[in-house]
């Protein structure tokens, strides 16, 4: 129950699929592209990761060295003062 067009389309793709031609190392080759990709992916995202750790601890140790020593008093000791 297959129409002309389907049987032209049928023949279309078996005529390209018979031209087409595999390399007997083209899964190895891809796959070695492939997790060399992977590699570079992680890479780069361990060293943006690790740059955003070391701006956030750069800008946290310069704001707690620019206070000033009485200005920010989280405990103050009354039993000192008297």
């Amino acid at each position: 129950m297959t129409t002309s067009g389907e049987q032209r389309l049928e023949e279309a793709l078996r005529s390209v699929a018979s031209e087409v031609t595999t390399s007997p190392d083209a899964y190895r080759e891809v796959r070695t592209r492939w997790r060399r990709k992977e590699r570079r992916r992680r890479l780069i995202v361990a060293a943006l990761a690790t740059a955003v750790v070391l701006a956030t601890n750069g800008i946290a140790l310069w704001a707690l060295n620019d206070a000033r020593p009485d200005q920010h008093i989280i405990f103050i000791d009354h039993t000192r003062s008297r």
